[in-house]
């Protein structure tokens, strides 16, 4: 989608839930895609860094608000139930039906339980699945149906669906990512405990004060050969990008690898991850990186945008 925007052949997207300038790799790309297009809609509870490219921006509603349900990775299928009123006067998925009906596909539910209904009509194993049955028993387990009406505890207790199971090789192919002489490094990204993920919700409490930027971690070994000392300013560029951190000497990465976290927008961390992805699933090789890294005393962090800069641009 990102490089149909660039070309001009896809004009639109609704964005719900989703930094995706800050968590998503090759962040120049991807601004790059959000500026071309004709309209951007952003559905959040917090103004992130891509709100700042949207023409127009909904409020989202919190957990706190929320009245729905809830499957998790045990499925397990809980009742959500509102403590307060929305404070923007509307469900989130009355804003979606209202926009979709808007743009020429009808959706009138009048009630959440309604969504239900139709989520227990069109798939088998949410047959028996209502919020009268999740009132009246607390939860349930999918698949939840006419032969199990109180939903399915266990699993292929004997056999799975298609008989005692499919074994499947799955060959291992490398990264296209290599390091060499001019980025001679690897980078790898992750996250800490303090903060999730883009840090749009945890960056507003008083986690910050035991996470308060992303550093560069990098071992001993590797910083002494660039002259790198702790606590200094490093310029860590990628084929495709650069961007400034606060080292960290440790012994926590082994030599030849660096690690930082993409919890703060200043950091733009994401600006040197590439595209690669794996070839199975897609997922960004945010783990494999080839980079460089230098002294870069008098740089300031790269991304200065402050929350002033994004709302005047909303």
């Amino acid at each position: 989608m990102l490089d149909s925007a660039i070309s001009g052949e896809f004009r639109g997207m609704f964005i719900q839930g989703e930094d995706i300038a800050q968590s998503d790799p090759n962040t120049k790309h991807v601004k790059a895609a959000l500026t071309a297009m004709d309209l951007v809609v952003v559905q959040d509870l917090f103004i992130n860094e891509t709100a700042a490219f949207a023409h127009v921006f909904l409020p989202g509603t919190s957990f706190l608000e929320k009245d729905g349900t809830f499957t998790n990775a045990e499925r397990r299928i809980n009742r959500v139930r509102p403590l307060m009123v929305s404070k923007t006067g509307k469900q989130e998925w009355q804003v979606v039906s209202e926009l979709s009906s808007a743009l020429g596909y009808p959706m009138h539910y009048e009630t959440s339980s309604e969504i239900m209904d139709e989520i227990a009509r069109m798939t088998p194993s949410f047959a028996g699945v209502s919020f009268e049955l999740l009132d009246r028993v607390g939860s349930v387990q999918w698949p939840c149906n006419d032969q199990a009406p109180m939903g399915t505890t266990i699993m292929h207790a004997d056999e799975f669906v298609r008989g005692k199971g499919q074994f499947l090789e799955t060959p291992f192919v490398p990264t296209e990512e290599r390091s060499n002489r001019k980025y001679p490094l690897l980078l790898t990204t992750g996250r800490v405990l303090t903060q999730y993920n883009v840090g749009a919700q945890t960056r507003r409490t008083h986690n910050s004060e035991w996470h308060e930027e992303d550093v560069l971690e990098i071992h001993e070994a590797d910083a002494g050969m660039r002259g790198i000392a702790d606590g200094s300013r490093v310029e860590v560029s990628s084929r495709i990008g650069s961007t400034i951190l606060r080292a960290r000497v440790t012994e926590r990465v082994p030599a030849g690898v660096v690690y930082t976290t993409f919890h703060h927008p200043e950091s733009d961390a994401n600006i040197v991850t590439t595209e690669y992805s794996d070839w199975a699933t897609n997922c960004p090789e945010y783990k494999v990186t080839a980079v460089e890294i230098r002294p870069a005393e008098s740089a300031p962090l790269m991304n200065t945008t402050t929350l002033d800069d994004v709302l005047a641009r909303v």
